[in-house]
């Protein structure tokens, strides 16, 4: 029996939809993860491992190499999660890193870094704007990171850098007139496992874990980051300009009870304090965590 015209084409729409839903399902599970095939590739060392064909990835840490991931898509802002579970050693020098990295001589960074030598494993985070890093700050986790996946994450918009731990905001890092501020370059998200140093070669191989979450960002070319500054991005609108009420109570105690090291207070390296911080005092956003500290305070995750 032939068709008509109108039954040919709802049969094409159907089928048209079908496929919509087909291709949206490979590339992302309804559990909120997206496929590492279609949104990551392997850029360096031992064969990644992808373990469920959907959201997990390991990473391997071997005599001969690390290991190591970059996204298919470059961005101009957004929020960018990564579940990952470090490997379990007691070497300080096994790194393993979840990072934003623009490609230039002078590249902008943000960056995790979950160092080794369990139980006391320290999590690093460090930034680098035009080519100038050495802004580490180093803390104790709340939980053991080879245990568990836990969420790390970066916030970027044009007014606030966020690192947020589980959903605690660790670090803060502000747009000021004045200081430079990674606004300019666009950047890859990648993730790696790497030997810092020397490590245990009996210990080896190590396997670090990673989850890939569904990426919330403004996907741009090389020198198109003017089209990632609107608002119908949500997170460029402004109640994320700041940080609410209550993540302002958990960064305060983040600082206060778990920072191991910061780059602001290190005056061998800094013997004038960074320019940054001076700002960002101003504008009572440093100053959360210190006037916690000064009225013995204590806020819980």
């Amino acid at each position: 029996m032939k068709m008509s015209g109108s039954d040919e084409k709802i049969l094409l729409l159907i089928g048209m939809v079908v496929l919509t839903v087909a291709v949206r399902a490979i590339d992302e599970d309804p559990t909120g993860f997206v496929t590492w095939g279609h949104n990551y590739y392997k850029t360096w060392g031992q064969p990644a491992l992808v373990i469920n064909e959907t959201s997990e990835l390991h990473l391997t840490l071997d005599h001969k190499s690390g290991s190591g991931f970059e996204s298919n898509s470059i961005y101009g802002s957004g929020s960018f999660n990564m579940r990952i579970k470090a490997p379990q050693t007691k070497s300080t020098r096994v790194v393993t890193s979840f990072y934003l990295m623009s490609k230039s001589s002078r590249n902008d960074q943000l960056c995790f870094q979950i160092f080794g030598n369990g139980p006391a494993y320290l999590l690093n985070t460090n930034i680098f704007i035009n080519g100038e890093g050495d802004k580490d700050q180093r803390f104790h986790l709340w939980f053991d990171p080879t245990k568990n996946y836990h969420s790390y994450r970066f916030l970027w918009n044009q007014h606030q850098l966020v690192f947020y731990v589980d959903d605690t905001p660790i670090r803060v890092y502000r747009k000021n007139p004045g200081i430079s501020y990674p606004s300019v370059q666009t950047m890859f998200m990648h993730g790696s496992v790497k030997n810092g140093s020397i490590v245990d070669p009996k210990e080896m191989p190590y396997t670090a874990e990673f989850q890939a979450s569904t990426i919330d960002g403004c996907v741009t070319d090389f020198f198109g980051i003017q089209k990632c500054f609107g608002p119908e991005f949500w997170w460029n609108r402004k109640e994320n300009w700041q940080l609410s009420s209550r993540e302002r109570k958990l960064y305060m105690n983040a600082r206060k009870v778990y920072m191991d090291y910061d780059y602001c207070s290190d005056r061998k390296l800094y013997p004038e304090v960074p320019k940054e911080f001076m700002e960002d005092q101003n504008k009572n956003v440093w100053l959360w965590s210190y006037v916690a500290a000064s009225k013995n305070k204590k806020l819980y995750l």
